[in-house]
C-alpha cells in the first residue's frame, strides 16, 4: 500500500498536535479540530484512517459532517495517524508551544509502523515501545485529560480502520462495561465495512 502520511501535514497544519505515548519519549501524530482546554467540547469523535494512512482526508470529511449537522461547536474531531516513517515533533506541529498540553521536546520522534499488518493487528512500533493498540488507548486518555467538559467519546473507522478498531475493542481495557478507564465516560465504537472480523471462538453465525 502507498502511504498518504505527510510530515508536516499537507493540510490542516494548524490542527496538528501530538499525543505522548507511555514511554514519555515518543508521540502519536494527531489532527484535532479544537485546541486542548476548549470548554465548549461535549463529545469527541476519534476517526481511524484506512490502509493508506490518509488521516488528513478522514479528518476533513468528519469535520465537514459535524458542521453540516450543526454540532461542530461542541464536537471534537481527532484523527490519529499510525505513521509509516520517522517524524520529529517540531516538524509535525510547527505552531506548537511546549507546555502542559505538549510536554515533549521538539526533538521527540513519532512512533511509526512500516508494516501495514503491524499497525492493523496491534503490533509494536518500529520506533518506540508502544503497540498500535496502546497508542489508541493513549489518545482516548489524552482527550479526557485535555477537554474538561467532555461527556462522551465515539471511536469509528472504515475498512482497514474498522478492522483495526474491531481488534482494539476486543483487546483494549478501554470500553469495559461501555465506559472509559480514566473518567468512566460512555465510549461507543462504530466499525464500518471491515473486510475481516475478529471472532473469540470457533463459532460462526
Amino acid at each position: 500500500w502507498y502511504s498518504l502520511f505527510w510530515c508536516p501535514p499537507h493540510s490542516h497544519r494548524r490542527k496538528a498536535l501530538s499525543v505522548p505515548l507511555p514511554d514519555n519519549k515518543t508521540f502519536l501524530p494527531v489532527l484535532a479540530s479544537y485546541a486542548p482546554g476548549n470548554e465548549d467540547v461535549k463529545q469527541a469523535i476519534i476517526i481511524i484512517h484506512g490502509a493508506p494512512r490518509e488521516a488528513e482526508g478522514y479528518f476533513g470529511d468528519m469535520v465537514n459532517i459535524v458542521n453540516q449537522q450543526g454540532k461542530g461547536k461542541r464536537t471534537l474531531v481527532v484523527a490519529p495517524t499510525w505513521a509509516d516513517k520517522s517524524c520529529s515533533l517540531g516538524h509535525w506541529s510547527r505552531r506548537r508551544r511546549r507546555g502542559a498540553h505538549e510536554p515533549l521536546r521538539n526533538s521527540a520522534r513519532a512512533s511509526y509502523w512500516t508494516s501495514l499488518r503491524g499497525w492493523m493487528y496491534g503490533g509494536p512500533a518500529n520506533h518506540g515501545d508502544s503497540s498500535s493498540f496502546e497508542a489508541l488507548d493513549s489518545v482516548v486518555d489524552w482527550i479526557q485529560g485535555n477537554y474538561p467538559h467532555l461527556r462522551r467519546i465515539v471511536v469509528t473507522g472504515f475498512s482497514a480502520g474498522a478492522q483495526f478498531l474491531v481488534r482494539w475493542a476486543a483487546l483494549s481495557p478501554e470500553g469495559t462495561d461501555g465506559v472509559t478507564r480514566r473518567s468512566s465516560l460512555p465510549l461507543r465504537i462504530i466499525a464500518g465495512s471491515p473486510s475481516t472480523v475478529l471472532y473469540l471462538s470457533e463459532e460462526r453465525p
